[in-house]
């Protein structure tokens, strides 16, 4: 067997992929404070360097970058991690298919740049638009190779690549911004660090691509991991567009300066959730699809990977809305204070919606994208209408729609995924309640606390001693609410566990 065979048997995998899943979301989760801090130094610099209308600049990208990505390989890239059974000749099709699909993309992307700079008025953005294309091009040659290592479940590897693409790419920026050339750091950041990954995939990983074999049984294999992607494709570009039709209103009604301030607002209001989401997805898709053939293990896996995610951004967020103040003047300065009630807003949405985008996972990991598509055709008209309604109001506005059409979507979305799926709805929302409502009472206590106490002028001491008061009472609130002494005593077990095995 050829030494790159290894990516196409799981056979290994089966055989001890409970202690595998654990340590793969250990290293995801403990990577997290690196990137916690590279995130945060950077911002921090950045955000003093530069104008909020530089940030609006790239926010007015943002929504074209995202129509991209959810179209390159149509889907084929999760279909390759979730597939039981794929070969090299399998992949390789999938590889040299995907080549044609991006190279059109590619172009397209490129073509629609001077219809973005006339769209918003904003000229510079033809030059950016081409600058983010290498970026986009080197993540799309490379994707099989990083589908690949997520098959394998080699997270180590792909944590540390993300680890110095993200290093990297923040010092760039800074240099950048100091050096004066003001919106091009926030785009050398994002197309270095892409750069960086696309190399590194294809460095790592020693598989490559063989000369396309057409064959019967390869064109049929093919075809149903087409129909895989292509609904999950379907169902990313459609929801995208829902998801992103705030910034490109707002870009066009309000400038990159009030889009700079929304988009600030949105990306700190979901911070919490990408840290833990995005390291999770991989490893949560790859255990739950090698588990699919057990009904019992599957549901057991998801209730774990959902609790693991809801007891760490939850809290998170709540934090963040009794601070929002003394955050934002930390983080970003005094000129930002301004962005503080739409972040109130955006956190409430991400609190709630955090449950709708998880469903995600089980969609992806039990194959059932047409089902997610047909959502996709619910949710997108829904945060449009609430989009557009919101957005006479500018930019506090369009927060208060997205957030009110995430609070009405939340729950439906759930329901529409679990009904077709091995999961039930108790066993989704048993890992929802306690987080939920641990943090929301936390929250409370903080904030009465916070009437009581007197003002600490360090911000940073400030924020250190209330967030510490706040897992304190978070902890104690977990603790005391039924069966939780048993669930993070069952916690504590599985951690104690991979330590010793």
């Amino acid at each position: 067997m050829k030494k790159s065979d290894r990516y196409f048997e799981t056979t290994t995998l089966q055989d001890n992929l409970n202690q595998r899943s654990v340590r793969s979301g250990l290293i995801a989760v403990v990577a997290q404070p690196f990137k916690l801090i590279i995130g945060l130094g950077g911002t921090i610099v950045l955000a003093r360097l530069l104008k909020p209308a530089d940030f609006g600049l790239l926010a007015m990208v943002q929504p074209l970058l995202s129509m991209v990505d959810s179209l390159s390989n149509l889907g084929l890239e999760t279909a390759t991690v979730q597939r039981q059974d794929l070969n090299h000749e399998q992949a390789s099709a999938i590889f040299w298919l995907s080549l044609k699909i991006n190279a059109l993309l590619i172009g397209g992307m490129m073509l629609a740049a001077p219809l973005l700079a006339w769209f918003y008025r904003q000229p510079e953005l033809t030059h950016i638009v081409l600058c983010l294309a290498i970026g986009v091009t080197s993540l799309c040659l490379s994707f099989q190779h990083m589908s690949l290592l997520k098959r394998h479940m080699q997270f180590e590897l792909l944590t540390t690549i993300e680890l110095v693409a993200l290093f990297v790419s923040t010092a760039v920026a800074i240099a950048i911004a100091w050096l004066g050339w003001e919106y091009w750091a926030l785009i050398l950041q994002l197309t270095v660090g892409q750069v960086i990954r696309g190399i590194a995939y294809w460095i790592f990983c020693d598989w490559r691509p063989g000369t396309p074999i057409k064959s019967s049984e390869i064109k049929t294999n093919l075809q149903s991991t087409i129909s895989y992607g292509l609904h999950l494709s379907g169902f990313r570009f459609v929801s995208r567009l829902g998801m992103k039709m705030d910034r490109i209103l707002l870009g066009y009604f309000g400038g990159a300066s009030t889009l700079g301030l929304y988009s600030m607002s949105y990306q700190w209001a979901y911070f919490p959730f990408w840290q833990i989401y995005y390291p999770l997805f991989d490893v949560a898709v790859s255990s739950f699809s090698r588990s699919l053939s057990d009904a019992d293990r599957y549901r057991s896996y998801c209730r774990r990977a959902f609790l693991l995610i809801f007891a760490v951004y939850m809290p998170a967020l709540a934090y963040l809305f009794v601070t929002a103040q003394e955050f934002t003047l930390l983080v970003l300065g005094k000129q930002w204070l301004t962005v503080v009630p739409i972040f109130r807003i955006l956190t409430v949405a991400v609190f709630v919606g955090g449950a709708y985008r998880v469903t995600k996972w089980i969609y992806v990991s039990s194959g059932e994208t047409k089902h997610q598509f047909r959502w996709s055709l619910i949710h997108t008209p829904v945060m449009i209408s609430a989009t557009i309604i919101g957005v006479r109001w500018g930019a506090f506005g369009v927060a208060l729609g997205y957030a009110i059409g995430m609070c009405l979507l939340s729950y439906p979305a759930v329901v529409h995924c679990v009904s077709k799926s091995p999961l039930t709805l108790a066993d989704f929302f048993s890992s929802v309640w306690r987080p939920a409502i641990s943090s929301i009472l936390a929250a409370t206590l903080l904030y009465l606390a916070q009437l009581i106490m007197p003002p600490i002028p360090l911000l940073i001491a400030s924020l250190c001693l209330h967030g510490f008061i706040y897992a304190l009472f978070y902890a104690c609130v977990w603790l005391l609410l039924p069966g939780g002494y048993a669930e993070a005593k069952d916690v504590l077990r599985i951690l104690a566990r991979r330590k010793l095995g």
